[in-house]
């Protein structure tokens, strides 16, 4: 089978086995992304399906890796109705009886379009652990980052998914509202997810990319770009307003100034001292000569 454009997954979910499913992206709006450019949406035929199943099963079972977990490919496969995830996951059941959890981005307005039964059908099949983009808390940034939903969209559905027992893991970015914007970013996201209680939080840092709308706005002056410095702050004070101690931190992204995890219950007061520290040392012009990373891919 041949995949039309690059192959994306969350880092975590770096030994999961990968079924691609979609092309593109429904929405490719977004105005800080370029991962999708060119690329039409659509969802391959499920004899294409099956033949890469076939043969990742047997790479993947050659190789060692656990089957348990398969991730299915494409910037939004949830935007796929209820039936036609069915016949996909029912098709992974066959050739994988031992998997148990079916994982994918959903981006909010995705989980909007799926009924309450739809989401029970789908947690019974086994689909679980969600990625969903939350990126900020405050309503203005989302609309100039052009997202496709509002803060109260991303609050009801995290909320439902909790409802039909379908865990998410909520991706943030830090610097998303600019200079100046980090102390209300960081309060906000802390209030919206102390509601909805992600399994887990994947942070990574706001990264200008060449052929994306916000470039453009950098390059004019329209959007001032936060320093590492803030950033850090931003993200510390995060961290410390977050009241979810069975919640994974994850912030070990190749954007990332400073790279850690762990379980808040457990290792909050480090993450929180690490931050401490490299707020104390951060030099900022020596980190934009080394990091530089606007060159870095996602």
């Amino acid at each position: 089978m041949t995949y039309n454009g690059t192959i994306y997954r969350p880092p975590v979910e770096a030994d999961t086995l990968l079924l691609p499913v979609t092309e593109g992206c429904s929405h490719n709006a977004c105005r800080f992304c370029s991962m999708y450019k060119g690329v039409r949406f659509r969802m391959l035929s499920l004899s294409d399906i099956e033949d890469y199943l076939k043969e990742a099963i047997f790479y993947y079972q050659r190789a060692g890796y656990p089957t348990k977990r398969v991730y299915l490919v494409g910037a939004d496969p949830f935007a796929l109705s209820f039936g036609r995830l069915k016949p996909i996951i029912e098709l992974i059941k066959r050739y994988i009886p031992e998997c148990e959890t079916i994982t994918m981005y959903a981006a909010v307005r995705n989980i909007m379009r799926k009924s309450y039964d739809d989401l029970i059908q789908l947690r019974d099949l086994g689909v679980n652990d969600l990625y969903v983009g939350i990126e900020s808390g405050l309503e203005d940034v989302l609309k100039n980052l052009n997202k496709g939903n509002t803060v109260e969209q991303a609050r009801e559905q995290c909320l439902r998914l909790n409802t039909c027992g379908i865990n998410h893991m909520d991706m943030l970015m830090l610097g998303a509202g600019g200079m100046g914007r980090g102390r209300e970013s960081a309060l906000t996201a802390a209030d919206l997810l102390n509601e909805t209680k992600p399994k887990m939080i994947l942070i990574n840092s706001m990264s200008i990319f060449p052929d994306t709308a916000l470039y453009t706005d950098v390059k004019s002056g329209k959007f001032v770009l936060a320093g590492e410095k803030e950033m850090l702050e931003e993200e510390r004070l995060f961290i410390e307003q977050l009241n979810l101690p069975e919640t994974y931190f994850w912030a070990a992204h190749a954007l990332d100034a400073v790279r850690f995890q762990g379980y808040l219950k457990d290792d909050k007061q480090q993450m929180l001292r690490l931050l401490d520290y490299a707020i104390k040392t951060m030099d900022e012009e020596r980190f934009a000569k080394e990091f530089q990373r606007e060159r870095r891919s996602i």
